[in-house]
């Protein structure tokens, strides 16, 4: 019995990785619109730390398999956030944007997981993924 082979691992790891990135944009920007008292503000800077963090564990997943991230994607500097931020922006706002994001990054996840994947590439995005769902959780209930 013949099996079809696995899609590229790498293909899938840096779509979630250029959606992690663009998250981090937009939850700096999101943290900048909300006031330093509120747990919002806290709960987006933890999201922005875990993001790096994230964005630094799949970026050295690719080196692994031997791919270049920023061969195949734009770098951080060279994106145009998805939410410009203009002006001032309700802490409602603020979930409601950052939330959409996660719930975008989630369903990529999902989607890269989906796909048969390497156990390191697998363990990565599952590392992702438990991390976002969480922050998805969290977020709703601010």
């Amino acid at each position: 019995m013949s099996t079809s082979p696995p899609e590229d691992p790498a293909a899938a790891l840096n779509e979630v990785l250029s959606e992690v990135i663009d998250a981090l944009l937009d939850v700096r920007q999101a943290s900048r619109r909300v006031p330093g008292t509120q747990a919002l503000h806290g709960m987006l800077d933890r999201l922005f730390a875990d993001l790096r963090a994230w964005a630094r564990l799949l970026a050295d997943t690719d080196q692994a398999l031997g791919v270049s991230p920023l061969a195949v994607m734009p770098s951080g500097a060279s994106r145009t956030p998805s939410n410009p931020w203009y002006g001032a922006a309700s802490s409602e706002e603020v979930r409601r944007i950052v939330g959409e994001h996660l719930d975008r990054l989630a369903g990529q996840l999902a989607a890269a997981l989906a796909d048969r994947q390497g156990d390191q590439v697998r363990a990565a995005l599952t590392e992702v993924q438990q991390g976002i769902l969480g922050y998805r959780g969290a977020l709703s209930e601010l």
